[in-house]
């Protein structure tokens, strides 16, 4: 049985919403998203400290004083665009809440629903100029990926939308960032939990992963932060984590009826079939324990793991990949069997990067890609690359890619043939045939961010990437 709770459930509010724009670096108006200053009839607001300057400037030197951030000019011009009619959204937390200590994690259960803090229109309203949107209504026929600004300087980690309504996904990120969608992707509503890691024990959460299938939406979260909803994310419970549980909490896959999977960063691998309330394991050892009985037979490298694996991916039948803290090996886990098996990496550069070389169209393609240190990217078509003992000289081939010594961090195919690859530096690569030959894309040169996360949704139809500095990158493909 895993070390798994139930938790005290969370209320989340809409903060606000998203302008889109296409390609190019992010404005003014994302540093100051960064600040987190937004102002909304007549009110300026740092952080949750807000001031009304509908009677004049008499009322600039508390605001000053209380925030200490922005000059009298900026005050200024700020209340010259309120008078000519500028709209904005407010971000604004809910009523007092009361903080949960860590401790408290560990024991409770409740229930809690989604409270809004501005008028559905607002919430549902995207700033589109008319450019924008005719370039994201014909992007199917552009060589080029759309950017829409969420308004935010954080980074982006991972993206998801509903396998049985295409239309409705989440995006999450560093410092709580979660957004929602309901209409595939074109408009994000921003949104936040209103008594999650506030108070005198105030705890900033990166949310890592997220997964949806119908009315089921987890998130994982660092530090240790597991979430469940079973409305769509209109209300969540926190399931606590225990300090027993083997690792931390990596990535979360969201099954039908209530059912999910869980694998931690020990390597522990759980399922849960009863909306989280019990968890059951599926592998008998830790990789750590894995390490100790298999080291002496040539994993090179594995006499320094360091406990704890720096990825974890899982395909759709279940398959997982994980690359050791130090990439100096890999590891794989097949449904059925009761532990990891460890592999050699290819060569003595070490891996940055694994992914499963599915295609989101659904064409059957086995192997996976892995990239090394210095933008090498190689890959197998084969499927010994899970296989114990298996030479991994032999299996993986180089790629044709010029990197310039830029590591590759993330891979999707979106056919058996088309796929694409993002990196350091903004950069965007991708395949026309299989995965042998990569080219150059100028859709991130001006970006001024990493790309870590590329991903494809609705059989192949719609992409997206993710990185530094609220980045995402949207493409829609014909099929």
């Amino acid at each position: 049985a895993a070390h798994l709770y139930a938790e005290p459930a969370l209320s989340f509010v809409a903060n606000g919403r998203p302008a889109l724009r296409q390609g190019g670096a992010a404005g003014p108006k994302g540093a100051a998203a960064s600040q987190r200053v937004r102002r909304c009839r007549g009110a300026i607001v740092q952080g949750e400290t807000s001031v009304d300057l509908s009677g004049g400037f008499w009322s600039l030197p508390v605001f000053v004083a209380g925030c200490g951030l922005l000059t009298w000019t900026q005050l200024r011009r700020r209340q010259m665009q309120r008078r000519t009619g500028c709209k904005a959204v407010l971000d604004i937390q809910s009523g007092e809440q009361q903080p949960w200590p860590r401790r408290g994690l560990l024991q409770g259960t409740g229930a809690a629903a989604l409270s809004s803090m501005v008028a559905p229109a607002e919430a549902e309203e995207v700033v589109k100029t008319p450019e924008v949107l005719q370039g994201a209504q014909t992007s199917a026929n552009d060589d080029s990926w759309v950017q829409y600004d969420l308004n935010t300087g954080e980074t982006l980690y991972d993206i998801d939308f509903d396998q049985l309504d295409p239309n409705h996904g989440f995006v999450v990120g560093a410092h709580g960032l979660f957004y929602e969608t309901k209409d595939g992707g074109k408009r994000w509503v921003s949104r936040s939990f209103a008594n999650l890691g506030k108070g005198s024990d105030e705890i900033s959460y990166r949310f890592q992963t997220v997964s949806v299938k119908g009315n089921d939406v987890w998130i994982v979260g660092k530090p240790p932060l597991l979430l469940h909803s079973k409305d769509s994310g209109k209300s969540w419970k926190k399931v606590a984590v225990s300090r027993k549980l083997p690792g931390e909490p990596k990535v979360i896959v969201a099954l039908d009826g209530g059912k999910a999977e869980m694998a931690t960063s020990s390597g522990a691998v759980y399922q849960t079939a009863n909306d989280g309330k019990n968890w059951k394991s599926t592998v008998t050892e830790t990789v750590d324990a894995t390490l100790n009985r298999v080291s002496s037979n040539g994993v090179q490298g594995a006499s320094y793991f360091t406990g704890s694996v720096k990825s974890i991916k899982r395909d759709t039948a279940g398959k997982y990949l994980a690359i050791a803290q130090r990439g100096n090996f890999y590891l794989t886990y097949t449904p059925g069997d009761t532990r990891w098996v460890p592999h050699n990496r290819i060569s003595a550069r070490r891996i940055q990067a694994m992914g499963f070389r599915d295609t989101s169209n659904g064409d059957k393609w086995e192997g996976v890609w892995m990239s090394l240190n210095g933008g090498l990217l190689t890959q197998t078509t084969q499927g010994g690359y899970n296989d114990l003992g298996s030479d991994t000289k032999e299996l993986f081939k180089e790629s044709e890619i010029r990197t310039g010594g830029i590591g590759i961090v993330d891979a999707a195919f979106r056919t058996a043939t088309e796929g694409w690859a993002v990196g350091g530096s903004g950069v965007i690569y991708y395949t026309k045939d299989g995965g042998k030959n990569w080219s150059f894309d100028n859709s991130g040169n001006e970006l001024p961010c990493n790309l870590y996360t590329v991903k494809f949704f609705d059989k192949g139809k719609v992409g997206y990437m993710l990185g530094s500095a609220g980045i995402l990158l949207r493409k829609t493909f014909a099929a």
